[in-house]
């Protein structure tokens, strides 16, 4: 998979990480934390999603 990875990739997520460490005022431990916090909500919006879907979703029939 790292492969898939280009260079450009690379030079995009050290700017991302830059950009996150001067939010927080050059504090790497906060930056982090931010990061952390803001997975955890997409990792929840994302789990609530799913449910929803399931909850709409339309029963398959059985096709013989």
């Amino acid at each position: 998979m790292f492969d898939a990875v280009m260079q450009n990739d690379l030079e995009r997520y050290d700017r991302a990480v830059d950009s996150a460490i001067a939010t927080c005022g050059g504090d790497i431990r906060g930056a982090l934390k931010a990061l952390i916090i803001a997975n955890e909500f997409l990792e929840e919006e994302l789990r609530q999603a799913q449910c929803a879907a399931e909850d709409n979703a339309v029963p398959r029939r059985n096709v013989a």
